[in-house]
């Protein structure tokens, strides 16, 4: 994401999200298409967000369906669905909010919204060394959609996808784990690679989040 240091609060949002990135990945999940494992699903089970909308936090704009989240309290979303959908909402909304959640908030996100060990306690670490007193002011993401390339009902791995000012899409992978209060981004420890990767183009097994 470029810097702008005429903005110091977009820089230090996109310090933050540079910081994520280097913290959310899970080891051997960047591998090549054809490494991909999908598992199956039934029809019964959404793989695709209805009734989608979007709703502005901290400059960027994040899904919200009938699969979750339903509770947005303050840095915090909640309550998404045990299913597909749920879970890539899940991913999505806990990425973001975990890179821009503004001082005072991202301790919130981080005990609700992050898997407990390693990972969120070095995040934790590195993220109280950053400030962040509002919205991003630097050029912000579109989230175009994902792929689930692995789903269970206790994890799933997610792949979402971004479009930028200048044309260029990245594809994010993150992955959730199932918890008594929901789904939780697992940030795993020890850190191998930066999950971002920039791609030609969005996939066409890509699951669209389109906008009204």
């Amino acid at each position: 994401m470029p810097q702008n240091s005429s903005h110091p609060q977009g820089h230090g949002a996109v310090a933050v999200m540079t910081l994520a990135a280097l913290l959310t990945v899970a080891t051997g999940c960047a591998g090549t298409d054809t490494d991909r494992t999908t598992t199956s699903t039934t029809s019964s089970v959404p793989l695709v967000p209805s009734g989608v909308s979007w709703r502005s936090w901290q400059g960027i704009e994040l899904p919200v369906a009938v699969q979750g989240p339903r509770l947005i309290d303050g840095a915090v979303a909640s309550d998404f669905d045990r299913s597909p959908a749920g879970a890539a909402l899940a991913a999505i909304h806990a990425t973001v909010r975990m890179s821009l959640a503004p001082d005072g908030q991202w301790p919130h996100v981080g005990q609700r919204m992050l898997a407990p060990g390693p990972g969120r306690d070095k995040w934790a670490t590195a993220r109280a060394q950053v400030s962040i007193s509002g919205p991003a002011s630097d050029s912000v993401p579109s989230i175009l959609g994902y792929t689930l390339t692995v789903y269970t009902h206790t994890e799933a791995r997610v792949e979402i996808y971004s479009a930028y000012a200048d044309d260029s899409v990245t594809r994010n992978t993150a992955t959730v784990v199932w918890a008594v209060d929901g789904w939780r981004l697992l940030l795993p420890d020890p850190v191998t690679e930066s999950p971002v990767t920039a791609v030609d183009s969005a996939p066409a097994d890509m699951i669209p989040l389109i906008r009204p």
